[in-house]
This record gives C-alpha cells, structure tokens and sequence, in this order.
C-alpha cells in the first residue's frame, strides 16, 4: 500500500471508529486495530488521536468551504436566487455525503479543546460574514427586507446546524433536496420581500435549475 494510501485507510478507519463510539471513547489502540496496522504505523503518519480528528473535521471543512461563494449581484435577480439555494445546496449535499464527519462537526468537536473551539469558532464566523453579505446584497437589490443582518444570519446557520444534527444522528427527514428545499422556502418567507417571496414559492426553490 502506498504511503498516500496508507494514511486514507487510517483516516476512514478512524472516522469508523468515532462514529461508532464517539471521539472520547475512541481510542488509538481501536483505530490500529481497525485499519490492522502496528501502533508504530500509526504514529508514521499522526502524532495523536487528536491530530486524526482535526484531519478528519479539516477536510470536511475544507469541502464546505468550496460549496460556498459570494453572491454576484450581476446576474439579477434570477441569478441571486440561483446562488442563493446553490450555496445551501452545497453545503448540505457536502454534509449529507458524509455523514460520520458531520455528525463528528456538529455533535462531538466543540469543547474538544480551547484550540479546536477557536478553529470552529473562526470557520463559523466565516459563514456567518459570508450570510452578512448576502443579505447586504439583497438588501442592496430591494430583495430582502429591512432587519439586523447579524442576527439574521446567526438565525439561518443555526437552523443549519440544527438540521445537521439530527441527520447526523439518524432523525428521520425528508430525502435531502426536499429537506433543503423547505429550509429554503421557510427563510424566503421571513427574509424576502412578498414579490420575491412568492416567485420563489412559484418555483418550488430548485424545481426550475
């Protein structure tokens, strides 16, 4: 096997083991016996348990990140809602196919460690500046109604989280575009102008991309 190779068998051999037992429970000598290496195999390619784990949530982040992209008022008002619903598209899709890593996100990492929570603590703030700036946009564009955007968007990334978690922990849902598509036509209602609220409507969110 080769060294690339090696170090992704152990990666997802570690994700196996968290999901199943938590991060806390889980220990080196499961993920070893898990991926059938050596101790010292293990400590070629990461220093701790810990250094798995921030691996593991690294990419995951690493993955949402290149879902979202700032809203480019240019292509109008079509173009701002097409997206709009392909930023929460993406980072669900992202989330949805992998689950064990987002229930790991969402559920065991923070209180990790002080480091870890700021690492969160930064990745989350940078969606939530990102959520400002739509909204600004839409403000801009007399598409979205007057409001504080800050508390707007702490509103839309907690609803977010909220459905993370449960799909992370078996909830039953509705099948993933479905569930999405809800979550869209519900904020649309509270934070769109009644024009651009009810073309929305109209279109089912993603029925007509």
């Amino acid at each position: 096997m080769e060294r690339a190779e090696r170090r992704a068998h152990l990666l997802r051999c570690a994700l196996e083991v968290f999901a199943e037992k938590g991060y806390h429970a889980a220990s080196i000598s499961d993920i070893i016996s898990r991926a059938k290496v050596a101790r010292g195999t293990f400590y070629l390619y990461f220093e701790s348990k810990r250094t798995v784990f921030e691996q593991l949530l690294d990419e995951v982040i690493a993955a949402i990140q290149a879902k979202v992209r700032r809203i480019d008022p240019s292509r109008g008002t079509e173009g701002v809602l097409a997206q709009l619903e392909a930023n929460v598209y993406g980072v669900f899709e992202t989330l949805l196919a992998a689950r064990s890593t987002a229930r790991l996100l969402v559920s065991q990492a923070v209180g990790l460690d002080p480091a870890f929570d700021q690492k969160l603590l930064e990745f989350f703030t940078r969606l939530l500046e990102l959520l400002e700036r739509s909204l600004a946009t839409g403000q801009q564009m007399h598409l979205v109604l007057p409001m504080d955007r800050r508390v707007a968007s702490m509103a839309i990334l907690g609803s977010i989280k909220e459905i993370l978690y449960h799909v992370a922990v078996g909830t039953e849902l509705p099948p993933g575009p479905a569930m999405v598509a809800e979550l869209l036509r519900f904020h649309v209602r509270a934070l769109f102008v009644p024009s651009i609220a009810e073309l929305v409507q109209a279109r089912g969110a993603r029925g007509t991309r």
